[in-house]
């Protein structure tokens, strides 16, 4: 049977022999510190099944961290949940880690927004509620010389161009006035909006203050006079707020944001409300909320392999070793929170919400304990040293549809980790 000191010994060749150790071919010196991951089953791993190390740098010391997802309906990357920044993943024979990423999903429209996609930077699920705050409607230019001096625009929404022409009586000449809408932040016209247009549009009709009130536009007009004119919209903005509350059990991770989106337009990754998704509005609604749900999407960012691993032995190999070089998971980290969790198969399904219908194992009797430690303090973390209950074999995780062999293939049953110093 392959037993902790057998693993860390095996590990401590292979850093020393070379063995699957991965050094930069370009980087000019290796690692200063490294973090070595252990992890035994009490059966012989499965190419088939999904093991992996969730890990924590966001530095809040522990007050949250990794853990499986139990149940559904949201199961976010198929099997992790809690607070991580990364993760190294075991599957089909190869070793990776990976910087995690949250999907948007919009579980509420709201307040003009209709969708949303992309990915959203950042380590911890919840919600982000997006309440549109104060409105700034577009800015109307007036171009050519006649009776308009100048518009106002009290309420729309939508930017674009409105062509006229008037007689020498002021009035509006047939088929000249058109609306057009830009193609960032402009929209079709309502039938009500329409109608005003083509009313105007008919030829004949004296030019007032108030002849483009249906599309909440108002005219400061001179003399009459022959003339040809368009007005210029520009695109409505408003400030919108983002306030996040972190998904059930983790503690912490909470903000209230604000930045500025634009009506009738696809709001693009770089847009200062929610950073990295793509945010589609159509008219704003001042006072009104949408809500977005942040949960780990499965696509993370992949990073490369471990600086050092072991692979098991096909078909008897019980445990998974790892190396990470710190700098990996980013600059001055002062903490890690870590858990092991291994699942037999990704769940997707939202109707799958029993945790006993599926098999997974992490750190404690649930798999939601994690290790934390800090990263200036070179030591090995033991299974038998750690701050909670030592893990051990049959946990009530261990259910589902699969056999006892298939449960002991991802039962967790010994762990260890270490951080130390290599120049």
């Amino acid at each position: 049977m392959e037993t902790l000191g057998a693993g860390l010994g095996l590990l401590t060749l292979l850093l020393t022999v070379g063995g699957c150790a991965r050094t930069g071919s370009l980087a000019p010196v290796g690692p200063s510190v490294v973090v070595d991951f252990y992890a035994r089953y009490a059966g012989p791993i499965n190419d088939g099944f999904h093991y992996f190390i969730p890990i924590d740098a966001d530095g809040d010391y522990g007050a949250d961290g990794p853990v499986p997802v139990a149940a559904g309906p949201y199961w976010q990357n198929g099997w992790g949940t809690g607070s991580f920044t990364h993760y190294i993943e075991y599957s089909q024979g190869q070793y990776t880690v990976y910087q995690t990423v949250r999907q948007p999903l919009l579980q509420v429209a709201g307040g003009g927004l209709t969708a949303v996609s992309g990915t959203v930077s950042g380590s911890v699920p919840g919600t982000s509620t997006l309440t549109v705050q104060t409105l700034s409607f577009g800015v109307v230019a007036v171009s050519g010389t006649g009776m308009i001096g100048s518009a106002a625009n009290a309420s729309f929404q939508s930017a674009g161009t409105i062509a006229l022409q008037t007689d020498a009586a002021g009035q509006t000449v047939a088929g000249s006035v058109v609306y057009t809408p830009a193609s960032a932040g402009g929209r079709a016209l309502t039938a009500a909006e329409q109608a005003s247009i083509d009313t105007l549009n008919g030829g004949g009709v004296a030019l007032q203050a108030d002849s483009l009130a249906a599309l909440g536009l108002s005219l400061t007009l001179g003399a009459p006079q022959a003339s040809t004119q368009t007005l210029t919209i520009a695109p409505t903005t408003a400030t919108v707020r983002n306030l996040f509350t972190p998904g059930p059990g983790i503690v912490g991770g909470g903000s209230d944001t604000s930045g500025t989106l634009i009506a009738n337009a696809v709001n693009d990754a770089a847009n200062t409300v929610l950073t990295g998704a793509s945010l589609t509005v159509a008219d704003f609604v001042a006072g009104g909320s949408a809500t977005v749900s942040l949960t780990f999407s499965p696509n993370a960012i992949p990073l490369g392999r471990p600086f050092a691993y072991t692979l098991p032995t096909i078909g008897t190999g019980a445990t998974l070793q790892a190396t990470i070089d710190l700098a990996m998971l980013g600059d001055s980290i002062p903490n890690l929170s870590v858990n092991f969790i291994s699942v037999t198969e990704l769940i997707f399904d939202p109707n799958i919400t029993d945790p006993a219908m599926h098999c997974y194992d992490g750190l404690g009797r649930l798999g939601n304990r994690y290790q934390t430690f800090p990263t200036n303090q070179f030591q090995t973390i033991t299974n038998a040293s750690s701050s909670f209950e030592q893990e051990g074999a049959n946990d009530p995780t261990l259910q589902g549809t699969v056999s006892q062999l298939q449960k002991n293939q991802v039962d967790l049953v010994d762990w260890s980790i270490t951080i130390r110093n290599l120049r």
